[in-house]
């Protein structure tokens, strides 16, 4: 006997709905991108580089419907919620290392030693980024 398909809630939708927007998008990128390989046209580089915009907002949004509406048990959340952890720390080491040269030296050496730890950290959510999308796929 089969069970009837369960409908999928308004969170769902939203996620899967951006998810293909953003599947849609790669896929008119990759084919802009290799026509223009083919043909570099002024016309053609233009298209490119508005789809790439385009795919990146895309990605971005994804990212923000699953983060908010997602749940950690789906698989798809936690590449995208360490990717979101790494951007930050990625972000701040790269602050931290900015204004470290203007600090005096006690707090410049305080600076390093965050800016190191940050990275370690980061470094550590990649390897989860690639242990989790393992084990999706």
């Amino acid at each position: 006997m089969t069970e009837p398909l369960r409908t999928p809630t308004i969170p769902e939708s939203l996620i899967s709905s951006r998810l293909l927007m953003l599947q849609s998008k790669r896929l008119i990128l990759a084919s802009l991108e290799r026509r223009f390989r083919k043909q570099p046209l002024e016309s053609l580089r233009t298209r490119v580089d508005l789809t790439r915009r385009e795919t990146v907002h895309a990605h971005e949004r994804y990212c923000r419907s699953l983060l908010t509406w997602g749940t950690a048990d789906t698989p798809h959340y936690w590449p995208v919620a360490y990717g979101r952890l790494v951007d930050t720390a990625d972000r701040l080491s790269s602050k931290l290392r900015g204004v470290a040269g203007d600090l005096p030296y006690p707090d410049r050496y305080q600076a390093a030693t965050e800016v190191e730890m940050l990275e370690a950290l980061a470094e550590r959510w990649r390897q989860s980024i690639r242990t989790s999308i393992t084990a999706v796929a």
